[in-house]
């Protein structure tokens, strides 16, 4: 049940899934235990058989919406005509309060914007309040002060239920949009990983981690070598699927603590954990990797790499500097190579 969803689609369905078979073994128990009039029969048999059908429909993943529309006008005549018998039926010549249909009311409005959006389903839920609002003022002149009390405080509930749905939905969406630009603002737009300002942060975090902790790192710099000659040959469409597809490539391989991140261009950065030889022997393994690979498009194609570690009293400019000069070097020296810059 606690998975983490990609789609408002797949939420829905979830939440389909779950309930309906609750509402429905509550249909049923209500069937079996009270003494129902034709009208509550003919009501809860009806919806017993279509929320059976669409439990089935949310099981097969076809023609939710369909079934939702469906459901929402059911629902709908449901609440209203359920609505209008208790009233007109039961309060008006016995007097008392509501029935047990009210406890559903909460659920039938989240339903409502559920299956309609935020805005169409405060519309919706508003013209439902209307109708069932009239129901009572018709027929109040026939109702004692304990029924016109109890319709008083079923309205009042409906308004506040509308309200607090409403509003919840639309901060549910704020913080929803928040969190998702908070996440692009660290990818690159192109490839997925993580972007230039997402590596100055773990930069900062592993510089100051190393420092107070003594916790040591080493970075790899790498680019793909001619790439120039890969767009002016294949097109720049062709590039890009490159580029992208060596990200999945590096990614597909991280080891635990491995940070990767495109640092521009055709240019990439990955912060380890390993340092040493291990650090030579990681980016030789992801050289390698590159070599016998054969891009969509492009064919085969070599990239070239830096290595250096941290080492005290180092900052950002130092490693980084570091690591670039290890990258031209491999570039100098005939490319598809990977060359250590060890720290004076």
């Amino acid at each position: 049940m606690f998975h983490k969803f990609e789609t408002i689609e797949e939420l829905k369905r979830s939440v389909y899934m779950w309930l309906l078979p609750i509402i429905t073994v509550a249909l049923i128990i209500n069937s079996f235990l009270n003494d129902n009039s034709l009208f509550d029969t003919v009501v809860n048999t009806t919806l017993i058989i279509w929320f059976s059908i669409s439990w089935v429909i949310a099981y097969t993943n076809r023609g939710i919406r369909i079934a939702e529309y469906v459901t929402l006008f059911l629902v709908s005549m449901y609440h209203v005509t359920t609505m209008f018998d208790v009233v007109s039926n039961d309060l008006a010549e016995r007097g008392g309060s509501l029935g047990d249909f009210i406890v559903w009311m909460p659920l039938i409005i989240m339903f409502f914007f559920l299956a309609l959006g935020i805005k169409r389903g405060l519309y919706y839920s508003i013209f439902i309040f209307m109708v069932t609002l009239t129901i009572g003022v018709i027929h109040s002149g026939q109702l004692t002060s304990e029924s016109i009390d109890s319709l008083t405080q079923f309205h009042a509930a409906n308004i506040v239920y509308i309200l607090v749905l409403y509003y919840a939905q639309n901060m549910f969406r704020a913080f929803t949009e928040r969190d998702l630009l908070k996440k692009y603002a660290y990818l690159d737009s192109l490839t997925r990983i993580a972007n230039r300002h997402q590596i100055d942060i773990w930069l900062e975090e592993r510089l100051e981690s190393a420092g107070k902790e003594g916790k040591p790192f080493s970075i790899i710099f790498f680019d793909i070598d001619h790439f120039k000659k890969v767009n002016d040959v294949f097109g720049h469409k062709i590039g890009d699927c490159v580029l992208k597809e060596l990200s999945a490539i590096v990614s597909g391989n991280l080891g635990e603590g491995d940070q990767f991140g495109r640092w521009g261009g055709e240019e990439f950065i990955l912060i380890t954990n390993s340092n040493g030889g291990q650090a030579f022997e990681k980016a030789e393994h992801f050289r390698k990797l590159v070599e016998n690979h054969c891009f969509k498009g492009a064919g085969s194609l070599t990239a070239s790499f830096g290595v250096t570690e941290f080492q005290h009293g180092d900052n950002i400019d130092l490693l980084l500097n570091r690591a670039d000069e290890a990258l031209y070097k491999s570039k100098n020296s005939g490319r598809n190579k990977v060359s250590v810059n060890e720290p004076s």
